[in-house]
């Protein structure tokens, strides 16, 4: 893991006035930044990788012409040169964070599959025992639907959903809720059973694992990045304040 060399970048903020910084509200995003330039210092790109990489933005927003480019930078008020900077930085700090959160993603996949799972399910929440028990006794006879009674008489915000919530991460809410939610198959129906203050009625729709993929690592390793930086941000904030 890299070291972060944190009197360097004090002597940055000090010769920017730390004092202007705060009075701007800016001195955390400035610090971020500058731990974000810092690591990614020694990162280069060939030639070859600097013009794939320009390819391959003009490919991904429709810009296939120097013509269209031009008008690109022009709209965005930017030049080619500082356009084609912030490209690179963006990359560099992709490959950063794969080189050095990678491996750590993959491991908290593998041992925290659960919480990237999502799931859509249907619920009615209600103070009342009683009245929970005969709308769950209706819906599991199949003379009512869990929908269209969640819009009557559910009490949470999901009567504005007619009681559907999802797809959402699977360790999203309450643990008890995560516990039944886990025990049921789709199509399943509980018993009411309470949290908190609520009597609930759980009807389990659609549960889809998520598979370990590209677009996964990348989010997971941007999480890892994005502590790692606010940390040592955090670390470094202190030290200017105590100057």
């Amino acid at each position: 893991m890299v070291v972060i060399n944190n009197k360097k970048l004090i002597d940055k903020i000090k010769k920017f006035g730390i004092d202007d910084l705060e009075e701007l509200n800016i001195l955390e995003i400035f610090v971020k930044e500058i731990i974000i330039d810092q690591v990614i210092s020694e990162i280069s790109f060939s030639n070859e990788q600097i013009s794939y990489f320009l390819k391959d933005f003009k490919i991904k927003n429709s810009i296939r012409d120097i013509n269209a480019f031009e008008k690109f930078l022009f709209t965005n008020n930017i030049s080619k040169e500082l356009f084609t900077k912030k490209l690179l930085r963006s990359k560099k700090i992709d490959k950063f964070l794969r080189e050095n959160f990678k491996s750590k993603a993959k491991d908290l996949f593998l041992k925290n599959k659960n919480i990237f799972d999502k799931v859509t399910y249907s619920i009615i929440r209600l103070t009342n025992f009683q009245l929970a028990k005969e709308l769950y006794l209706q819906i599991e006879g199949g003379e009512k639907n869990i929908n269209d009674l969640a819009a009557i008489y559910s009490q949470g915000l999901e009567k504005n959903s007619k009681g559907i919530i999802g797809p959402v991460s699977i360790n999203q809410g309450h643990p008890l809720l995560k516990e039944k939610i886990l025990s049921c198959v789709e199509g399943d129906l509980t018993e009411p059973f309470k949290i908190d203050r609520f009597w609930v009625i759980l009807k389990l729709e659609n549960l889809k694992k998520v598979e370990y993929n590209s677009d996964l690592e990348t989010k997971i390793c941007i999480d890892f990045f994005e502590k790692f930086i606010s940390e040592n941000s955090n670390i470094i904030i202190k030290e200017v304040r105590s100057i």
